[in-house]
């Protein structure tokens, strides 16, 4: 009878530390499985959003609105201001005569669990720890026939540059009566060019290297954090510079 009642206990023991050990281990691995889904999915939505956030930057430069607005909800997520990406234009005319302009622009950025959605200039990226691919092709056209370099010059327009928590954020983006500027360049409009060098300097060289080098006419390296695209004998430049203020609301 005592060993009938020892070999019970025993048995109770050992169910009971295989419950428990499952149900650690259910925990354990699944609480980090659901994390990772609900990560994603922030930055599914996310990607929609900078997607409609672009479209609403694009009624500014292209049609001269002077103020957009996008929702975006911050999920346990940080959106904000990154320090800037450069972008640098030179051109030079067959005599060897150079003219430059630089443009200092503040990506916006979205970032959860490890994962980021940022835009820069026109184009949407998604990073994760495996790389960075791009959801939103900017509108730069490298070719010989035409050079085409709208600049989106997003920056801060006063007030805070970074949100975060659990809430949903307006992104506000306003353009001073719908500035646009060229700059410069005009050996561009009026004499022949041997070509057009463009630098992208900014924390992600290797996808912008992707972004500019699909096209066939442009020759493109990276050197540390610059991306460099050369397209040889132009017939025509057009560089525009809009500026874009951001603010959180």
């Amino acid at each position: 009878m005592d060993s009938r009642g020892v070999s019970d206990t025993l048995g109770f023991v050992f169910v009971f530390a295989l419950v428990l050990s499952t149900v650690g281990l259910t925990f354990t691995f699944g609480y980090s499985g659901l994390k990772d889904t609900r990560d994603f999915e922030r930055l599914n939505n996310a990607e929609r959003a900078f997607d409609v956030m672009g479209d609403n930057f694009d009624d500014i430069v292209r049609r001269g609105a002077p103020s957009r607005a996008t929702e975006v909800k911050v999920a346990d997520a940080q959106l904000g201001l990154e320090d800037a990406t450069t972008v640098n234009v030179t051109v030079t005319n067959t005599s060897g005569v150079k003219q430059n302009v630089q443009y200092d622009i503040q990506p916006v950025v979205y970032e959860a669990g490890g994962g980021r959605i940022v835009y820069s200039n026109g184009a949407v990226f998604r990073e994760d720890p495996g790389g960075a691919v791009v959801i939103r092709h900017a509108e730069f056209v490298l070719r010989q026939e035409r050079v085409l370099l709208p600049v989106v010059n997003t920056r801060g327009g006063g007030g805070t540059e970074s949100i975060g928590g659990t809430t949903t954020v307006l992104v506000r983006a306003t353009s001073p009566d719908g500035q646009r500027q060229s700059f410069g360049f005009d050996i561009a409009r009026t004499e022949p060019q041997s070509e057009v060098m463009v630098n992208v300097t900014s924390p992600r060289p290797a996808v912008w290297e992707r972004e500019l080098s699909r096209y066939d006419d442009a020759d493109c390296d990276i050197d540390g954090n610059t991306v460099s695209c050369t397209v040889s004998n132009p017939e025509r430049v057009y560089v525009q510079e809009t500026l874009i203020g951001i603010t959180f609301e």
